[in-house]
This record gives structure tokens, sequence and C-alpha cells, in this order.
């Protein structure tokens, strides 16, 4: 093995004497002065043209567009700076008319309804939109005057540049103050639009819708939207709650529906049926084992 390796050494010592060979090195002396190395020198003058030719390109691309980059970078640092300082005087004004929201709001709780409605009525002036629009809001309800109250919210209701959640807000509170007149017609027209399958206060529109049939005596429509709420998964927990209690109410005020008596043997007749309503709980809660109605033929 150690013979074996000697043995290549030399092979390579003399490979590389006689490299590079006689013919290439005549060739490279006829067409170089240096031979090899002149060759060397041509392939190094090559190379420092051509990178004079870059920095020549790059020259004149920077001459010819020098002007508009520098006006470009000019433009986005500016415009980097004025839109950090719009943010900064956003958040502040934003702070400032929620310092404000909330002393009239203290206002209204410490029974001052007067202050507290000059307070939002001064926020609905110079406001945010988005604290003006409640401001308006909050103020129309502190109104002793019921029909301005209403006129308020319903010119809210129907303003194009308030959102469509806060025009729902307002029809709401209209439809507060309609369910205390006793007005069944006028509450039926203020609660229709908030009634549909994608209202964002729907549930409490049909609570509300139910509630006012009931107290007009309409069993019929408040045993209906009752049951709607009772069947809707999709209702909040605690309103199905609500809607059960008060078909109990309304099965308790109204008294039982008149019905066929069933025919016996006897006769055609068994007699009357008596009815004790009974409130039912809540759809997957846990039954007493009573039915929403205890029905026994009198004797």
């Amino acid at each position: 093995m150690a013979r074996q390796r000697r043995q290549e050494g030399s092979q390579l010592t003399s490979f590389a004497r006689i490299w590079p060979p006689p013919v290439l090195t005549a060739a490279a002396s006829l067409a170089f002065p240096g031979g090899l190395k002149g060759l060397q020198q041509m392939s190094d003058i090559f190379h420092e043209v051509d990178e004079d030719v870059r920095r020549d390109k790059a020259a004149e691309l920077w001459r010819r567009y020098q002007t508009p980059i520098l006006i470009l970078a000019v433009l986005i640092v500016a415009a980097t700076g004025a839109w950090s300082y719009y943010q900064t005087n956003r958040q502040k004004a934003a702070e400032a008319a929620n310092a404000r929201f909330e002393a009239a709001v203290a206002l209204a709780n410490d029974g001052k309804a007067k202050e507290a409605a000059d307070a939002f009525d001064a926020l609905a002036k110079d406001g945010s939109k988005g604290y003006a629009t409640l401001a308006r809001i909050r103020a129309a309800e502190l109104r002793e005057d019921k029909a301005r109250a209403l006129a308020e919210l319903n010119a809210i209701a129907e303003d194009k540049n308030v959102d469509k959640l806060n025009q729902e807000v307002a029809m709401l509170r209209a439809a507060l103050i309609n369910l205390e007149s006793s007005d069944r017609q006028q509450m039926e027209r203020a609660l229709g639009p908030l009634m549909t399958s994608n209202g964002a206060f729907r549930f409490s529109a049909q609570e509300w819708n139910g509630l006012d049939a009931l107290a007009n005596n309409d069993f019929d429509e408040a045993e209906r939207v009752f049951n709607i709420l009772l069947s809707d998964r999709d209702a909040p927990q605690s309103m199905r709650q609500r809607a059960a209690a008060y078909r109990g109410l309304l099965h308790a005020k109204r008294g039982p529906k008149p019905t066929a008596a069933a025919p016996a043997a006897g006769g055609p007749t068994a007699g009357n049926v008596s009815v004790t309503p009974v409130i039912e709980p809540e759809e997957g809660a846990a039954s007493s084992g009573d039915a929403p109605f205890e029905v026994k033929p009198s004797k």
C-alpha cells in the first residue's frame, strides 16, 4: 500500500512538470507577448471594462431618475408622519368624547335628567360620529316630552348617515315608548322592521310584541309570539325562560280555550272540562312531570 502511494505521488509530480503542454505554451506565446501570464492579464482587463460599463449605466440611471426618486421618498415620509398625527389626534378625540359621555351617563344615573340631556346634546353637536349618535339616542330617551322623544328617535332611525345598528337601537327605544302608550297598532308598526330573520334585536322585538299583545288582551297573537321564542334555538336561554313564564301568565289570564267536549258512552258528552294553567319549564330543562294544562273531567 505504501509503495502504491509513492508511485501515485511520483506520477503527479511528473505530470506537474510537463504541464502546461509545450504546444499550448507556444500558442500562447505567439498570441500574447507574456504567454499564459499575458492571457490572464487580458482577462482581468476585460473584467475591469465590464465593471466600468456597469458603473456608467448606474450613474446614468441615477442622473435620469434621481429627482422622481427623491420626491417619492419625501412623499412617503410626509404621508407616514401625517397618518401618525391623524391617528394620535383621533385617539385623543375619542378619549375626550368617552369621558364626556361617561359624565353625562353619571348625571342620568343620579337622576339629573335635564343636565344629562343637555350634556348629551352638546356631545351630539361636536363629538365624533359614533359618540354623537349614541348621545342623540340617550338625549331623546331623557326627554320629559314623550312626543318629542319619539320624534327624535324616529328621525335617528331614518337618518341615512347613521349606521344600521344604531338605527335599530333607535327603533327599539321608540318601540319602548310606544309600549308605554298602549297603542297596539303603533307598536306593531314600530317593531315590524326589527322582527326580520337577520335583525340584531329580533328576539327583544318579538318579546315586546308578545308583551304588548298580552297587555291588550290579544291572547292568540301573544301566544303565537311566545311559542316562536320557545321554539327558536337561537334565542337566548334567559329570554326563552321568560317566554315560558309569559305563556303561563297568559293561560292564567285568559283561562281555558273553548274546546269540544269528548263523547262518552253514556251520552253525547261527558260533561265540562276543568283546566288548571301550569307554567311550563324551559325546553330542555328538567320537567316536574306536569303538563302545560292539567285537564280533568268534572264529576
